[in-house]
């Protein structure tokens, strides 16, 4: 099977599912999004890594990558029990990324990190936690397009008995060797 993905569809994808699943969320969103105005309770995605995987090369012709992923839960500092629903939030962010495939051709979602996310200084009034996580894709056109002749029998042939001049001593079915 081959795993084509667009990163347009998969973000959106991502952010749709996000926001399904936690309705009562302000803003669900990415890059977009100015945090000097953002609505919170929210939830960012953010692609943060693309890792070169040559040992899932899906024979087709694409690059296959490890995608690294992040959502950061996102509360305001003032927030009744800040740190405790930051943390719930993102634990429960968490649960449901796990093995989530978010409807495209990709690897079940591998969660690697659920904590504190505190090295971006344009969330400082903001309690923020992360929910990383990695995911196997193939980008770029495969060279199984579909097109052509599909075989309709396949012929077992045994060796040396092959090859041009041999066609008469095939069969159409797996047999013993003669």
């Amino acid at each position: 099977m081959t795993r084509t993905v667009d990163l347009d569809v998969m973000h959106d994808a991502i952010i749709a599912q996000i926001g399904a699943w936690f309705p009562s969320l302000e803003t669900v969103g990415d890059y977009q999004e100015d945090r000097r105005t953002l609505s919170v309770p929210a939830v960012l995605i953010e692609l943060i890594d693309l890792e070169g995987d040559p040992d899932a090369d899906p024979g087709t012709g694409q690059a296959p990558f490890v995608s690294k992923w992040v959502a950061r839960a996102i509360l305001g500092s003032k927030a009744e029990d800040v740190k405790r629903e930051t943390r719930k939030l993102a634990a429960a962010l968490g649960a449901k990324v796990h093995q989530q495939r978010w409807g495209q051709t990709v690897s079940p979602a591998q969660v690697t990190y659920i904590g504190r996310d505190a090295f971006d200084p344009e969330f400082d009034k903001f309690e923020v936690w992360a929910v990383e996580w990695d995911q196997q894709i193939d980008l770029g056109e495969s060279v199984w397009t579909g097109e052509g002749v599909v075989p309709q029998v396949v012929k077992v042939g045994w060796s040396p008995d092959i090859g041009p001049g041999n066609e008469a001593d095939y069969s159409d079915s797996v047999e013993t060797a003669p």
